[in-house]
């Protein structure tokens, strides 16, 4: 492993477990105080709000705060510590899907969101921390993004697509499983339900 470090991240090969838990931790912690915050503003009836149906409480807390946090948490360490240790299509992969996710989920889930008037918009104040995780991470990895390309591109337009199909998803087929309502309009208070 201590040989080829120099071709996985710029980090080389001094105290690589503690620096590879550091930033295990540090990416576990933003998705937990990014989900929280999320859950506090119960994203799930913010989404549903847009795409005009009623997710209730009982689907949205452990699908957008249980499953998204979780799933999170297992493509972070699966993407970090596999490219570290085991250096594997997958590990590639995973590391470029949370880049993905991170970009992905801070602009189409906020920022977008945000400036088009849907306010106030749940998750926000941590939007500029995965924005600066995504950028460490591609800093740290470069070495491993510019020589595993094809992995960390499916990965990171996974991740991508899978944040910018939210609000479509719930459009198109969100009236099959939860109750149609008005949908809210750009500009005015999210609605109450």
């Amino acid at each position: 492993m201590n040989e080829n470090l120099k071709d996985i991240w710029i980090l080389g090969s001094g105290h690589t477990l503690v620096v590879l838990a550091i930033l295990q931790i540090i990416d576990l912690a933003l998705t937990l105080a990014h989900a929280l915050q999320e859950r506090k503003g119960r994203l799930w009836r913010y989404f549903g709000a847009i795409a005009g149906v009623k997710i209730p409480d009982r689907v949205g807390q452990p699908l957008f705060f249980g499953g998204l946090t979780i799933s999170l948490w297992i493509v972070g360490l699966l993407g970090m510590a596999g490219t570290v240790l085991w250096q594997t299509p997958l590990a590639f992969g995973c590391l470029g899907a949370i880049i993905g996710c991170r970009v992905a989920d801070s602009w189409f889930s906020h920022i977008r969101l945000n400036n088009a008037g849907y306010r106030p918009n749940p998750g926000l104040p941590s939007v500029p921390l995965y924005l600066a995780e995504a950028l460490v991470l591609l800093v740290v990895f470069y070495p491993s993004l510019r020589m595993q390309t094809f992995p960390v591109l499916v990965g990171f337009v996974v991740g991508v697509v899978a944040f910018y199909a939210v609000l479509p998803v719930l459009k198109t087929f969100g009236r099959l499983l939860f109750e149609p309502t008005e949908p809210w309009h750009r500009g005015s208070p999210q609605p109450e339900w």
